[in-house]
């Protein structure tokens, strides 16, 4: 008769889930070592030790120690751990970070319906991280993660169909993840609403996701949602309340809350007019990359009939230009003055003058176009101006 051997570790690994799923995480890792080191045949017990060392449960964290046992559970096909070696190579925990390599992983996980690496792979094939950027094939898999509750997979194929023109598609999922809490995808959703883009136009629903995005701190729906009480947009007016919304988003850092608060201490909606902490507040939004402060701040700086604010044209024509090269046409015009006219500059110089007139014109800024007209070039190339 053949003789039959038994495995007496299987016992062992049971008992040490059994731990494990009690919370019991140092007498698990004791157990589940011992089955790691003499049965080589349990690729399980080598993925929950890694969860132990990954998470610092009842052993001393040791990203490396982790990712090991993860690799040696993934290379015999354990789903969860090929998802965790994806999540050490995207984070560089535990190993040097290799995007390429997550993508790897995540595909072979994803295969077999891991929700979370189909989510990372669609991120991934979202934003060409790793692997060639490829939006169709983004939405595809994070549809597949969306379809499995992964609520970011929600929000992100929302994106994609958005990219894609499918903006039915995109507030089905919007509203999917607004239902599930998330603020982006309540903010997103609100947007929708509004405009009746792929979805029946609706201004209380509008302002309901607004609102619901708001209250989790979300920034821009903060912004919005001041919008909206500021103009008497769908609520009724409240520019205190609006001031409010803006000073919170401010304070977190958003360059476009901090833009309205400055306009709001320039307006006097709602607060005490204040000019100097208006260009504080323009002067952090600015800084912070937002356009329309940079503009407002150049143009408060260039105006000699505001006595509280010192007329500094140098630094007006840096702000212009600051805007200029972020993309904005009326920027890029009042630069051209400036290059034109001497403001703010050591010399007059018409070559750069008619280069942003030019650029003003190609960007749609009509009054550009004129500015244009009163320059010629001579047979040398060089720009001068027109003989009136």
């Amino acid at each position: 008769m053949p003789e039959y051997k038994i495995n007496k570790y299987v016992s062992v690994y049971k008992r040490a889930i059994e731990l494990y799923n009690e919370g019991s995480f140092k007498e698990a890792a004791n157990f589940l070592d011992l089955v790691v080191k003499n049965d080589e045949s349990n690729y399980n017990a080598a993925y929950y030790l890694g969860n132990l060392y990954y998470n610092g449960h009842g052993v001393n964290k040791d990203l490396k120690r982790a990712f090991d046992l993860y690799m040696k559970a993934a290379t015999r096909r354990v789903t969860e751990a090929e998802y965790m070696v994806g999540l050490c190579y995207l984070k560089g925990e535990g190993v040097k970070q290799e995007l390429f390599q997550a993508v790897a992983w995540f595909t072979e996980a994803a295969k077999y319906a891991h929700p979370l690496s189909q989510y990372y792979l669609g991120v991934a094939y979202m934003n060409g991280e790793g692997i060639t950027k490829d939006v169709p094939r983004a939405a595809q898999w994070l549809v597949h993660a969306a379809n499995q509750g992964i609520v970011e997979a929600q929000r992100d194929a929302g994106k994609c169909y958005e990219i894609l023109g499918n903006f039915h598609g995109a507030a089905t999922l919007f509203l999917a993840g607004a239902k599930n809490g998330d603020a982006e995808s309540q903010f997103r959703l609100s947007g929708y609403y509004s405009e009746g883009k792929g979805i029946t136009q609706s201004t209380p629903l509008a302002v309901f996701y607004l609102e619901e995005s708001a209250k989790q701190n979300y920034a821009p729906a903060q912004v919005a949602l001041g919008r909206r009480y500021d103009m008497g947009n769908g609520v009724a007016k409240d520019p205190r309340h609006a001031l409010e919304l803006y000073q919170t988003a401010a304070k977190a850092g958003n360059p476009e809350a901090e833009n309205a608060l400055a306009e709001s201490y320039h307006s006097g909606e709602g607060i005490i007019h204040d000019n100097t902490l208006a260009v504080q507040w323009w002067t952090k939004a600015a800084e912070d990359g937002n356009i329309d402060a940079m503009i407002h701040l150049a143009e408060i700086l260039t105006d000699p009939s505001d006595k509280t604010v010192m007329v500094d044209l140098v630094t007006a024509k840096s702000w212009w230009t600051k805007a200029a090269e972020a993309g904005d046409a009326y920027a890029m015009f009042r630069l051209g003055d400036c290059l034109e006219n001497g403001i703010g500059v050591s010399n007059v110089n018409l070559d750069d003058a008619f280069k942003w007139y030019r650029l003003a014109a190609q960007n749609g800024y009509k009054d550009a176009e004129e500015a244009c007209a009163r320059f010629s070039k001579s047979f040398t190339g060089k720009v001068k101006l027109k003989k009136v």
